[in-house]
């Protein structure tokens, strides 16, 4: 571990091989968004085919619970390390004790108001579940600081090893308790042996140990930034869908919502969340060269999009085959909502890169209003449309992102001082392709409606992926020789 006198030559942006550096590091990231997508869609189908959708949904309540504690956590100040130009020693001590004393709280709090969680639900389990799952909330904050530095140096090589670890040992912790028939806590305890083994991998990967000290002027450097952030954290974590569906729709219900949630969250994970932790640290670096800005934004709006874009129209085109056929019949009901899920996973990978570019050129505060507005008004769809069922409801959330969505294009063609329609040109080769890839996948799947579901799978997928590179190679070439060029610059 480096002392913390010794750690500020590693503190400063990147300033030369910014480009080559992002590009490496996106396919760190997806290198080490690859084994925890593997190995949760592992544990997510033995435990979907053990579990019932009651058991699935009394955990997803429990775990939506104690993501209200990390919801309200100050992780906002660990993207004001990675966004402020100029940090130090004093900085990173600072935020550390200030996210573990927060955790500590919080978790505190969330023990005491479980007993009244339970008996207002009437769910006995939560009386253990919350208090156990809960426990991440301290690592989770732990692990802030390091994992800052590990993105704002652009240690993306570090982050995926540390991420396949964790990945790893949730894996199998999960299924040695499925194994040894611990049902529903196996679920649970995979989400706790998760946070400790990312947080032990963090400090272990960023070489870094917090120093004693607490320093005010520090955090007031930190907090109009730190406070925003944390505002649009406190959005962007807390799981308030599952918790009204679960309150009033019921536990098998948020089952269904939430397995098709828990798919979602793995593509998007693997797609995204590469990008997400990238972009970021690539465009704070860039806070005042706007050129390089725009051009940098937009290149990575063709890989997010050039690659998000066919999975998830993919899934949508599949759903009905192979959700029965991966996860069991007893998941057939949740296939509408895999398909919603999946038209939201195309606009996320598109909003994660937007998000990125508004909150690294400091406006996290008008991300965060934006932010509120969306939230209040899925309360509202939740409770106008969660009467007529999941499937009604999971389509009505679908239209409202996509209402919601076009606000954020005019905030990112201010920023990138470009014209609209200049902006949405960049997603013109992967829509193209996209369109092409569902026609034939379509007509391939129309003509082998009466054939065995595993060979109609196998012929869907692979004429639509054919037919998807191709146009892909042949619209996108420039677009891809950039991409190469990056690649194989070594400065």
């Amino acid at each position: 571990m480096s002392a913390p006198a010794d750690i500020g030559s590693r503190l400063d942006h990147l300033k030369t091989g910014r480009a080559s550096a992002a590009i490496r590091g996106t396919l760190w990231s997806l290198a080490g968004s690859f084994a925890p997508a593997a190995m949760g869609f592992l544990v997510f189908l033995v435990t979907s085919r053990v579990l019932s959708p009651g058991e699935f949904g009394i955990v997803a309540f429990a775990a939506s619970i104690s993501t209200v504690g990390l919801a309200i956590a100050p992780a906002g100040f660990r993207e004001a390390l990675i966004q402020r130009e100029t940090i130090s020693s004093r900085h990173l001590d600072t935020v550390f004790w200030l996210c573990i004393g927060a955790a500590l709280l919080i978790y505190a709090g969330l023990c005491i108001a479980t007993p009244v969680i339970a008996g207002a639900t009437g769910e006995a389990p939560l009386n253990a579940l919350i208090p156990f799952i809960a426990a991440r909330i301290i690592f989770d904050m732990a692990a802030a600081v390091p994992n800052a530095l590990l993105v704002r140096t652009m240690s993306f090589r570090m982050l995926a090893l540390r991420t396949t670890t964790a990945s790893i040992v949730a894996a199998v912790v999960c299924m040695g308790l499925i194994w040894l028939g611990f049902g529903l806590w196996a679920l649970a305890a995979s989400q706790l042996a998760s946070s400790i083994a990312t947080c032990i991998g963090a400090l272990v990967a960023a070489r870094w140990l917090p120093g004693l000290r607490f320093d005010w002027r520090a955090l007031r450097e930190l907090r109009a930034f730190g406070l925003f952030s944390t505002g649009n954290h406190f959005i962007t974590t807390i799981n308030l869908d599952q918790m009204l569906i679960g309150a009033l729709l019921g536990p098998a219900w948020l089952g269904l919502y939430g397995f098709a949630r828990r798919i979602f969250q793995i593509l998007s994970d693997l797609i995204s969340g590469a990008l997400n932790l990238v972009s970021y640290s690539l465009l704070s670096s860039m806070q005042r060269e706007p050129e390089k800005r725009r051009d940098a934004y937009l290149l990575g709006t063709f890989v997010s999009s050039v690659v998000a874009f066919p999975i998830f129209t993919g899934l949508i085109l599949v759903a009905r085959d192979l959700i029965p056929f991966a996860f069991g019949a007893q998941w057939i009901e949740a296939v509408p909502v895999v398909q919603a899920f999946s038209i939201l996973g195309v606009l996320t990978a598109v909003g994660i890169l937007q998000a990125s570019l508004i909150r690294s050129q400091g406006q996290a505060d008008i991300w965060l209003y934006y932010m509120l507005a969306k939230q209040a008004v899925t309360v509202l769809y939740i409770f106008l449309f969660s009467r007529w069922g999941i499937g009604a409801l999971s389509l009505s959330l679908v239209a409202l992102n996509i209402v919601m969505w076009l606000p954020t294009v005019d905030m990112v063609a201010r920023l990138l001082d470009i014209s609209i329609p200049a902006y949405l040109g960049s997603f013109t080769v992967p829509v193209a392709a996209t369109l092409v890839m569902w026609g034939i996948g379509w007509l391939v799947q129309s003509s082998l409606a009466d054939a065995e579901i595993w060979l109609r799978l196998v012929a869907t997928i692979g004429a639509a992926a054919i037919s998807y590179g191709a146009v892909v190679l042949l619209l996108g070439r420039s677009q891809l020789e950039t991409l190469l060029g990056f690649v194989r610059r070594r400065r």
